[in-house]
């Protein structure tokens, strides 16, 4: 896998997320990232105010804690 710059991975979870609301693990899979990294990335994008991140309780498939994103 080769060196992704932190732009062009906050670009493409923008361009995700302005298709739908997404759970990590759904961009994890797309983007082909460590859930870490989009993580880290949604934090900042979060603190400028660009997305809101929300954690839910339980998942209606699996029923364990997730967390989505979604463009403000």
């Amino acid at each position: 896998m080769r060196y992704r710059a932190g732009l062009d991975i906050k670009k493409d979870i923008i361009r995700l997320l302005k298709e739908k609301e997404r759970s990590i693990s759904e961009m994890e899979t797309k983007l082909n990232t460590s859930d870490k990294v989009i993580k880290r990335h949604l934090k900042e994008l979060e603190f400028f105010g660009i997305v809101k991140i929300t954690q839910h309780k339980r998942s209606p498939k699996t029923g364990r804690p997730y967390t989505t994103a979604e463009i403000k």
